[in-house]
């Protein structure tokens, strides 16, 4: 088999495309490239390239040239060049033929998009551009369309669980990340953290035959703004407040008693996460010390008490009722406390009450979505931030979104 049959055959290349040379270049810097040339014999016809059209043998009118880049022949860069036959139809006239190797407009083959489509995934797409030679901006290009494309076929019409949170995506600007808590998967990514967040995922949710009506169940943190949109574009939703976030509150107000006791008393410096850990979570030394400290009747000892009683009603409460009845009398003793940002916290249970109690009839948390956001803070992190909010969100479809890319990249 010699050189240009090896390669028609390993491009996979069908009838009546052949390489019709190979050659190895030597550029200006030093470097050499491979080029592969690909051609059709004379007097071949295709067929027309308009959607429904039956005409399969249209004679070639003439050809342009082109070239893509494609995967790397070892360690050299490889590019194909062909000249891209125009046929003419009687029906719709001259058109230019889609080539096997490539999507129309792209300056890349498909085997080397698909390539760089997988190593984002994990990998910055800065550092996936230095390793191919490449300006990311033109990678950016076509991970995105594959991503669009990707979630074009994506349907949300059994979605009836969905969970709700905001992450920063550069200094305090923010995004909302909606997951499907079933599904495990991210659905929806927009800008902000406020009520038409929530507006523009019920737009996108339809889009991808979703109905908002159906929504029986959404988990939030105590966001005003994703309160009211749920209620105007989620009717039907129950609004359950995560008790994670619920639970984070009660630690930020612990924290705040220890820091205000601590200002006269010098045992209590440095003493932060021996009060807002699980006592499962503590060494033997912290939690002796943790006794020892609460022997002596500490008020922010009194906190940590109301914040680990808190847990209990999460961690046991059997039914609404029992779980109401019980978050009646910590709200009680948080008032009576003379505590004032425990006071304060009670305040804001009571703010919430529907909503904190609606966990205890579907035991939904965000957790999924605190998963998800390990991965997110990861991504941005690896990328050194992300200036270009569709950059953020398309990383997210694609790490998060259990999308089927290979519907788009085959």
């Amino acid at each position: 088999m010699d050189t240009t049959s090896l390669f028609t055959a390993a491009l996979q290349l069908p009838d009546p495309w052949r390489v019709s040379g190979v050659e190895f270049r030597d550029e200006e810097d030093g470097r050499r490239e491979l080029h592969i040339a690909i051609g059709f014999a004379a007097g071949s016809r295709f067929p027309c390239p308009e959607p429904g059209c039956g005409e399969a043998a249209c004679p070639v009118h003439d050809a342009r040239e082109r070239v893509w880049r494609h995967l790397n022949f070892f360690q050299y860069k490889a590019f194909i060049h062909a000249g891209v036959p125009r046929v003419t139809c009687p029906a719709h006239g001259v058109h230019a033929v889609p080539v096997p190797w490539a999507r129309p407009g792209s300056g890349f083959t498909l085997l080397f998009e698909a390539m760089v489509v997988e190593l984002a995934k994990s990998q910055p797409v800065a550092d996936i551009a230095e390793q191919v030679g490449e300006h990311d901006t033109r990678l950016w290009r076509f991970i995105r369309h594959y991503v669009d494309e990707a979630r074009l076929c994506e349907g949300y019409t059994g979605v009836e669980a969905v969970g709700i949170d905001e992450t920063s995506r550069k200094g305090h600007r923010y995004i909302t990340v909606v997951a499907d808590l079933v599904e495990r998967n991210v659905i929806c990514v927009v800008p902000g953290k406020d009520s038409t967040t929530i507006k523009r995922f019920a737009r996108d949710f339809m889009d991808h035959n979703g109905d908002p009506d159906r929504v029986r169940l959404v988990t939030c943190d105590m966001s005003p703004g994703f309160a009211r949109g749920i209620r105007e574009r989620l009717p039907n939703a129950a609004r359950i407040i995560d008790k994670f976030h619920v639970i984070k509150h009660a630690n930020e107000a612990v924290d705040k008693v220890r820091k205000q006791e601590a200002r006269g008393n010098a045992l209590l410096k440095r003493t932060k996460y021996l009060w807002l850990r699980n006592e499962s979570n503590l060494t033997g030394l912290q939690l002796e010390t943790k006794r020892s400290l609460q022997r002596q009747r500490l008020k922010t000892g009194r906190a940590c008490q109301m914040r680990e009683t808190l847990q209990d009603i999460y961690d046991t409460g059997a039914d609404r009722a029992e779980a109401e009845t019980a978050l009646k009398r910590l709200c009680s003793w948080m008032t009576r406390s003379r505590l004032e940002p425990m006071k304060e916290f009670a305040r804001q249970i009571r703010r919430h009450w529907r909503d904190i109690l609606a966990y205890f009839d579907h035991p939904y948390t965000n957790a999924i979505l605190e998963g998800l956001n390990s991965v997110i803070q990861n991504i941005k992190t690896r990328a050194r931030g992300f200036k270009n909010m569709d950059y953020f969100s398309t990383m997210i479809y694609l790490t998060c979104g259990k999308l089927d890319l290979s519907t788009v990249t085959t």
